[in-house]
């Protein structure tokens, strides 16, 4: 059998080095071997090298510095669990999936009045310019930024209802279940798409993303029945989080 075509190296040089990173051979913060060292163990030119450090750096691996050796960067991603975060008294599913990581969570939020664009418009089933409140959050892990999310909630259904504003009143923080419970309008669905994309700069910026590095995008609606009451754009980095999503197989009917 040939060997793999001379422009698949770099993967192979990455696969090397990935094991070693995830079996702890190679520990966060510790120096990756020089690119010369490692042509000379892969028998690859310094080309081929570049592009499997670069590989390992968009997956979130390693970090590189302009004239200094590669180091490897702590790996270890959030795991979202879909299913937590739209249960009746959730919690803190977030605070909840870094403290599995061993890392300290907190959260920044900013809400206000807005009005809604085309897409949040089709998603809510609302007028272009209609009045919805909108709440932008930033989740960090040890201060590193996890996740951003901009929720908006029409206001022709919260204006004047103790949750209009989510993080003020008596239900600040809860979820959007018991929030809309609370004022007779129970969830009874939430939808998750899923898709993702490389960022915008201003995205980049509040995910401190590095270059080359996409996002995952989860857009959210939740319903009651068929009218929407809330909708969000999820953004996670994609090298920090694995998403679990749990579906139960209905069992063989009785015969």
């Amino acid at each position: 059998m040939n060997d793999p075509e001379p422009e698949h190296m770099y993967e192979r040089i990455a696969a090397a080095v990935r094991d070693q990173i995830l079996a702890r051979t190679l520990e966060p913060g510790e120096r990756l071997p020089t690119q010369e060292e490692l042509c000379e163990t892969f028998g690859a030119s310094r080309i081929v090298v570049r592009r499997a450090l670069d590989l390992l750096e968009a997956e979130g691996l390693i970090n590189r510095v302009q004239g200094g050796r590669a180091t490897v960067r702590l790996y270890d991603p959030l795991i979202r669990r879909a299913s937590l975060h739209y249960r009746s008294d959730p919690g803190a599913p977030f605070a909840e999936e870094a403290i599995a990581t061993e890392r300290v969570p907190r959260y920044t939020h900013e809400t206000k009045p807005d009005r809604a664009g085309l897409e949040t418009a089709h998603r809510l089933k609302i007028g272009v310019g209609d009045e919805v409140m909108r709440t932008d959050y930033v989740s960090y892990a040890d201060d590193e930024p996890m996740m951003t999310v901009a929720s908006f909630e029409p206001l022709a259904i919260t204006q004047g209802t103790p949750i209009e504003k989510p993080e003020e009143g008596p239900l600040m923080g809860a979820g959007i279940i018991d929030r809309f419970t609370s004022i007779g309008l129970r969830p009874t669905t939430v939808v998750e798409r899923l898709h993702s994309r490389m960022p915008r700069p201003s995205e980049a910026e509040k995910l401190n993303l590095r270059p080359g590095i996409p996002v995952v995008v989860i857009v959210r609606i939740a319903y009651r029945e068929d009218r929407p009451l809330e909708t969000a754009d999820i953004l996670l980095a994609a090298h920090q989080y694995k998403l679990e999503y749990v579906t139960k197989v209905d069992p063989l009917p009785a015969e």
